[in-house]
């Protein structure tokens, strides 16, 4: 891209401004009764790949627009009434940190847990292509989803 190529894009955005527009464009997709993945590329890159730890039930790369749709769906399956709260954003237009609480509902066991939460974004053209996110404790997460875990 030549040089001044992105001022048209996520150039002169705040990173708090990208996040939002991210959150924003993930929510009305998760709402949306027809889940038509081209809504996510106003804030996914077409090569967008999401990097979730190997201990969860949604592990592994989820690449591509389809990909970050099947994660949406797989952890809607494993969460519902899921909350940020205390958002901190820091970074560029192409790399961004955040961190925040994490409040999520299992749906098999009813629990909730709330943890600290933290994930590197990065970006191209104000459109996510990688995501990695950084769960404190996984294992809490998976004693909270599974039915038989100690109360």
């Amino acid at each position: 891209m030549p040089s001044g190529a992105a001022e048209s894009g996520a150039a002169g955005r705040s990173p708090q401004a990208i996040v939002e527009r991210m959150f924003s464009v993930e929510m009305a997709f998760l709402a949306s009764e027809k889940k038509d993945i081209r809504q996510l590329a106003e804030a996914f890159a077409e090569d967008v790949i999401v990097r979730e730890p190997a201990s969860l039930p949604y592990r592994g790369n989820w690449e591509g627009l389809d990909g970050i749709a099947a994660l949406f769906a797989k952890m809607g399956e494993v969460w519902s009434d899921m909350k940020v709260n205390g958002l901190l954003v820091t970074g560029s237009s192409e790399e961004i940190h955040l961190s925040c609480n994490l409040t999520m509902m299992s749906r098999a066991t009813g629990r909730t847990v709330t943890q600290p939460f933290c994930e590197r974004l990065r970006f191209r053209d104000g459109r996510l292509i990688e995501g990695i996110p950084f769960y404190y404790d996984t294992q809490e997460l998976l004693e909270i989803i599974t039915q038989n875990a100690a109360a």
